[in-house]
């Protein structure tokens, strides 16, 4: 199974059964909030998946709402969830080839699924206007969290040298918080970031990895 038949066939029935249980909490709640403070008529989200929880609350507050996703099923029910048949469509962020520039291009809870997270920022501060913001997440590959999964991945590894199935892992793409910072300042981006903990107050050091960016595109 290729990366995409798996975000068709594995990953949206997957975050489904998430969404339902976890979909809007409060780190959820405090990234709506993040993106729809410099009151967008406009965004984007990549990774936009059924549309809910992000989406659905972006739109309440009178925003239209793009994006794209890989899984094809998430996508027609984002289409009408949130009422837009044709700015949400399936497939790579990279193809866009659209005019059209947005106020806040975003991708949440998703960057850990993308092989080459640079590639996508840059196509997605293309995608922003002058002035205009970029939001997004990363896992910090220094968290307690990435580091249990590295070993898990090593362990299964060894499983799967003698021949033993296990199930493999697909996305937990793991970024450098210090690397990102020097990424964005070179690509002309003022930024803010706040750790997990930090937004949702919790206490739980061994599975919040999350670093949220708030960016600014100045050129």
């Amino acid at each position: 199974m290729n990366e995409v038949q798996y975000f068709n066939e594995v990953y949206n029935k997957f975050w489904e059964n998430q969404t339902r249980k976890y979909g809007y909490g409060v780190y959820e709640k405090n990234l709506v909030r993040l993106i729809a403070r410099s009151r967008p008529k406009s965004v984007f989200e990549v990774g936009i998946g059924t549309g809910w929880p992000i989406g659905a609350a972006l739109k309440e507050k009178g925003i239209r709402v793009c994006g794209c996703d890989l899984a094809e099923s998430a996508v027609l029910s984002a289409k009408e969830m949130l009422g837009n048949q044709d700015g949400i469509w399936a497939g790579d962020v990279l193809s866009y080839e659209g005019e059209e520039q947005f106020d806040v291009v975003y991708c949440v809870r998703a960057s850990w699924y993308i092989p080459d997270y640079y590639a996508t920022l840059k196509k997605m501060i293309s995608m922003t206007k002058v002035g205009g913001y970029i939001v997004f997440d990363i896992m910090d590959n220094f968290s307690l969290y990435c580091m249990r999964l590295n070993l898990q991945k090593l362990v299964d590894k060894y499983f799967r040298l003698w021949g033993v199935e296990r199930d493999e892992i697909y996305g937990q793409h793991f970024l450098n918080p210090a690397r990102m910072k020097l990424f964005l300042g070179k690509n002309g981006l003022r930024y803010r970031c706040w750790g997990e903990r930090e937004i949702t107050k919790g206490t739980d050091i061994w599975n919040t990895p999350k670093i949220v960016f708030l960016c600014r595109r100045e050129r």
